[in-house]
């Protein structure tokens, strides 16, 4: 007994469906890895980058008074808004004068010569994707940099 094309066909129009949801969710939970974790990645960089030029930007200002908040104004604007859309609410700047190990010691105008400033920017990311991934609501990213005080 022969078995027609015809009868076939419509006997694997459902396989198909079944397999094409069995992979699709492995692939679909890949690609949002990947775009989750390159947001993550990008959301650290920039706020490296931030702190990085406000701790020059405080070094090379140390003496002025108004030095605290013209290089938080400084992180903030390299920051771009990037904390607002990857923490939900404005990171947290914090300038200050610190010691070999990098703890706070005082304000930025208080690192003589030789001693360094440091710029820490603080926040809790927020993946688009946290159930998909099975990831925690928040990661907490705390971001510093150190730099040489030029003061004189």
């Amino acid at each position: 007994m022969r078995v027609s094309n015809r009868s076939m066909r419509t006997s694997r129009r459902g396989a198909t469906t079944v397999e094409f949801a069995v992979v699709s969710l492995p692939l679909f939970m890949f690609l949002f890895g990947i775009f989750e974790y390159s947001r993550y990645l990008f959301t650290l960089q920039v706020m490296e980058n931030a702190v990085r030029e406000g701790a020059r930007y405080a070094v090379v200002h140390t003496l002025d008074s108004t030095v605290e908040a013209d290089t938080i104004a400084r992180v903030r604007e390299h920051i771009a808004g990037i904390d607002m859309g990857a923490f939900g609410v404005p990171a947290t700047v914090t300038v200050y004068a610190a010691a070999n190990d990098g703890t706070n010691t005082g304000g930025p105008r208080d690192a003589p010569f030789g001693t360094f400033i440091g710029v820490r920017v603080q926040g809790a990311y927020r993946p688009v994707t946290p159930g998909l991934l099975m990831l925690s609501d928040t990661i907490a990213l705390d971001v510093r940099a150190l730099m040489g005080s030029e003061a004189n």
